[in-house]
Formats: structure tokens, C-alpha cells, sequence
């Protein structure tokens, strides 16, 4: 989320934005745990529409007490789309998760950055240098290394590679939005928009166990901070300083996969992340050079 930095702060405050970003990281990943587990037993439309109901309701306690003008909006047409793709995000995920090890899912899932990058190329003119190329070419290698061409490959690959997609686009257009609008807007709008479209999840539902809805509750809130700290991060530093930690998500999600899943990361999951990891590191640390 590169659209949610603000104006330059003072050097004094930007070591703040690292366990911030570290800590949204965690909260996302603990988020993904928590969709994975209950997705097991529960159909995800619900589960889906539940969660991001939760995290609505908390963003509109926030902006009506901290920023009344993110209430209103003049791209609403524009945030239903990135809701559209937020939607598909988290059901993509959460099926991946369900077919695949968390550390797997994520050294796939990383490739959005990527991928976003070309589409700002085709969509935004903007003009990645060579280096950027570069980088790029290595992190869709680590894409094929993740893959992992010599064990059995299964159509659920394709998930977390069309989650990537999706969020791509989603990135490209709070980019675009973020032209107009500041971080809490955009978090908030973007949650209505996920929201809006998730209600199509309703027509499984299934009831739910008390303990279900009480994990759906702690999800929400997980997602609502894991956003918040984002945009707090973006703002006490540059863009090239937060944007790397992104890829601690893949740290998180090796601990958790093997605490609460007893998920061993495969060497080609591990080897396959830290290459798309690096390459997405180069991309944001390259487009900051003149």
C-alpha cells in the first residue's frame, strides 16, 4: 500500500514505522491462520462477509472519531472495484490455504508486487528502470522455484497465483485512488467496497458455533489493526523503508504453519520466497534511485 504514505516526517519518529509494519504483517498472517482453520469446516462466502463486516464497523468508529472526512467519498465507484478485488483476495487465499502450506502460499502470493508493477506500466505509464526489470525477471523465477516443477503439481498452485493477480490490480487502483484521498479513507472505502460484494457470501451460510463467531470477531479485528499499522507505518516513513517489510510475512507465516498447523516448509517454498522476496525488495529500493 505505497499510496498510503503521506508527507515526509521527521527522521527522529520513522523508527517507529518498523514494528508497526512488522506488527500489520503479524496481525495479517495471524488473520490468514485464523480463515484457514475455520475454513475447514465452515463454506468461506460467510466467513468472508463476517469478517470484513467486523473490520467496517471498527473503521467507521475510527474515522467518525479521528478524520469525519474519510466519511465521504467522491471515488465510490472506483472503491467498489478495489472492494471487488479486496473480495477476491481473501476468498483466494483462504482456499489456498486450505489446499496448500502456509509457507508455500505466501513465497506465491509475493509475486503481487510484481505484477502490480507491470500493470502500473500498462495502466499508470509508469516506467520501470532496467534494474526494475531485472528484479522482476528474478522474483518470477523464484515464482517457479516456489512451484516446485519436480513434485507433483495440482491446480491448487493457480489460487494463490490468482490471489497475486487480484491484488495486483487492488494495488494499482489505491494507487490511483490515493491521488485523491488519504490512508484511512482508502483502508475504510475499500472495506465497504469488500463488504458490498461479500454480502454475495450470505447465500451459503450455515449456522455457526458460538466459538466460530468469537474466532470471526477476533479476525476482524486482527485484519482492522494489521490495516491500521500499515497506514501508520506508510506515513512515519518512506515507502522504500516500510514497503520491504511486507516480506516478514513469510517468517510469520513459516512459525505459524508449523505451530498451529504442523506445516514443515519445503526447502523449494523457502529457497522460492526469500528469491521473490529479494527481487520485490529491489523493485521498491530501484524506483527510489533517480
Amino acid at each position: 500500500m505505497a499510496q498510503a504514505e503521506a508527507a515526509p516526517v521527521p527522521v527522529a519518529t520513522s523508527w517507529v514505522a518498523v514494528p508497526m509494519m512488522l506488527g500489520a504483517m503479524l496481525c495479517l498472517t495471524l488473520l490468514d491462520s485464523l480463515l484457514k482453520h475455520l475454513a475447514a469446516t465452515n463454506p468461506v462466502g460467510p466467513l468472508v462477509f463476517f469478517r470484513n463486516l467486523v473490520q467496517v464497523s471498527v473503521l467507521l468508529m475510527v474515522a467518525r472519531a479521528a478524520a469525519p472526512e474519510a466519511l465521504r467519498t467522491p471515488q465510490l465507484g472506483l472503491h467498489l472495484c478495489r472492494g471487488a478485488c479486496l473480495f477476491a483476495t481473501t476468498v483466494l487465499i483462504t482456499l489456498a490455504l486450505t489446499h496448500l502450506p502456509m509457507a508455500q502460499t505466501y513465497a506465491l502470493t509475493f509475486s503481487a508486487p510484481l505484477m502490480a508493477t507491470l500493470l502500473a506500466l500498462v495502466f499508470l505509464g509508469e516506467r520501470p528502470k532496467a534494474a526494475q526489470w531485472a528484479c522482476m525477471a528474478a522474483g518470477f523465477a523464484g515464482v517457479l522455484i516456489a512451484l516446485d516443477p519436480s513434485a507433483a503439481l495440482s491446480l491448487a498452485l493457480l489460487l494463490p497465483l490468482a490471489q497475486a493477480a487480484a491484488n495486483a490490480v487492488f494495488y494499482v487502483l489505491t494507487r490511483y485512488a490515493g491521488r485523491r484521498e488519504g490512508a484511512l479513507a482508502l483502508v475504510l472505502w475499500a472495506g465497504v467496497g469488500a463488504l458490498t460484494v461479500s454480502a454475495v457470501g450470505l447465500l451459503a451460510f450455515q449456522p455457526m458455533a458460538l466459538r466460530t463467531w468469537l474466532l470471526l470477531g477476533l479476525a476482524g479485528l486482527l485484519g482492522t489493526c494489521g490495516q491500521l499499522l500499515m497506514a501508520g507505518a506508510f506515513r512515519r516513513a518512506s515507502t522504500a523503508v516500510v514497503s520491504p517489510l511486507v516480506y516478514s510475512q513469510i517468517v510469520w507465516a513459516m512459525l505459524l504453519g508449523f505451530v498451529l498447523f504442523d506445516e514443515v516448509p519445503s526447502m523449494s517454498s523457502i529457497v522460492g520466497g526469500l528469491v521473490v522476496a529479494a527481487s520485490g525488495i529491489g523493485v521498491v529500493r530501484f524506483s527510489r534511485l533517480r
